[in-house]
């Protein structure tokens, strides 16, 4: 087992382009520790298999003894078709499963917010259905793009409320959160008062209070800074249910995302994984730029 799981290790490591240095300091461990756990040496507690899991986006079985990950459908949407004043999205066939992490790409006005709102249930589509295999009520999340705080505020009492009204109770989960998202020194901050990056650090720990099957993020970073960013998707490390996300933050998405979806013309256009544009040599944004000028010039 002991080998099993160092070589597993070693192949998600290498797979998430991280040194032994790199995957050290996101769990606060020495680069030591990473090289005797991947030669069999020791191995880490359960807080720390948890985190890898995390980090990595597989299931503990998949880790420790390289077992199949389980692929759960989570949500079906075929022929999807939604107009306004013209039509926006017009057959939309999707296929959502556990342990994705999915960029939504598309330029501004191709339907990415619709696609979501049919998805959330904040609007039906004109025709076609979606197959919830999730209880939307307790398995989905969401971390819009405009922060949905209460300035006047202290960040504990924000993070208070909203546990109240998602019915988290244990205390220890949730100062896990707080110190997971790096805002233990913020606490006793009034919200208005917080920078914008630690806005979206507070909305996206606000999402994620309870474990979720789906989390679905709108333009999470959007006005951070360059620091801001990076700090922010390295809480986003601690997701453990699929994520769908609208960005454009295509370095991040080199690094955090397994499959990317671009809609274009009122349909997806193109469905691929990381891995595979990654193979060809390609980033993110290349092939993005590539797929989107295809029959342009036509």
């Amino acid at each position: 087992m002991k080998n099993i799981f160092g070589t597993q290790l070693v192949l998600l490591r290498q797979k998430k382009k991280l040194s032994q240095e790199g995957l050290a300091k996101k769990l606060f461990v020495s680069r030591q520790s990473i090289s005797k756990w991947e030669n069999g040496e020791v191995e880490p507690g359960i807080d720390k298999l948890i985190l890898l899991a995390e980090i990595f986006a597989v299931d503990l079985d998949y880790l420790l003894v390289g077992k199949s990950q389980s692929r759960e459908v989570l949500l079906e949407s075929k022929h999807l078709s939604k107009s306004f004043d013209s039509p926006v999205l017009k057959d939309i066939n999707l296929s959502i499963h556990s342990h994705e992490r999915i960029a939504l790409l598309g330029s501004n006005g191709s339907g990415k917010s619709t696609l979501v709102n049919l998805i959330v249930g904040l609007s039906k589509p004109d025709a076609g259905e979606i197959i919830r295999h999730y209880n939307p009520k307790n398995d989905l999340s969401i971390m819009p793009q405009d922060n949905l705080l209460v300035n006047t505020y202290r960040v504990n009492e924000q993070v208070a409320l909203s546990a109240q009204i998602q019915r988290v109770t244990d205390r220890e989960l949730i100062n896990q959160k707080i110190r997971q998202f790096n805002l233990e020194s913020q606490l006793k901050t009034a919200v208005g008062k917080l920078s914008g990056g630690q806005k979206r650090r507070l909305c996206l720990l606000i999402a994620m209070l309870r474990p979720v099957k789906l989390l679905i993020l709108d333009e999470p970073t959007v006005g951070m800074d360059l620091e801001s960013i990076d700090d922010f998707w390295d809480s986003f490390e601690h997701v453990t249910g699929s994520v769908l996300t609208i960005t454009h933050d295509f370095n991040q998405i080199d690094q955090y995302f397994t499959r990317v979806l671009l809609l274009k013309d009122g349909v997806i256009a193109a469905d691929e994984l990381v891995a595979n544009i990654h193979s060809n040599n390609q980033t993110i944004e290349q092939w993005y730029r590539r797929e989107n000028q295809k029959g342009e010039r036509a």
